[in-house]
């Protein structure tokens, strides 16, 4: 007799900023002991850059300087997230294909 099996319970564990992390950084989600960040992605972003804008206000008060160096972060940042963004597509790309490749389904009709 096959037992029965949850399938909602498991798909309630997954948590996408666990997986971003796991991919990202390699760190053992089994310590992994954050709460998910809820709050949305503009108010993630402005959360995390407020403090760099802030430094470099206090910095440099020129605004010509002040604004060359806001365009070289902004560069460096642009670069990243097209590098990070191309990555997650290849990655998830790449897992789609192997759980397709798996067909979970085809099993169950036996």
């Amino acid at each position: 007799m096959q037992e029965m099996r949850d399938f909602n319970e498991i798909v309630s564990w997954v948590n996408i900023q666990e997986i971003r992390s796991f991919m990202l950084e390699g760190i053992d989600l089994s310590s992994w002991s954050e709460k998910p960040d809820v709050d949305g992605y503009e108010d993630r972003l402005r959360k995390g850059e407020a403090p760099l804008w802030e430094f470099l206000e206090g910095l440099y008060s020129d605004g010509d300087k002040r604004y060359a160096v806001y365009d070289l972060i902004c560069r460096a940042l642009l670069v990243n997230q097209e590098v990070y963004t191309e990555l997650g597509i290849r990655l998830g790309a790449q897992l789609i294909f192997e759980l397709l490749k798996s067909n979970p389904l085809k099993e169950e009709e036996h």
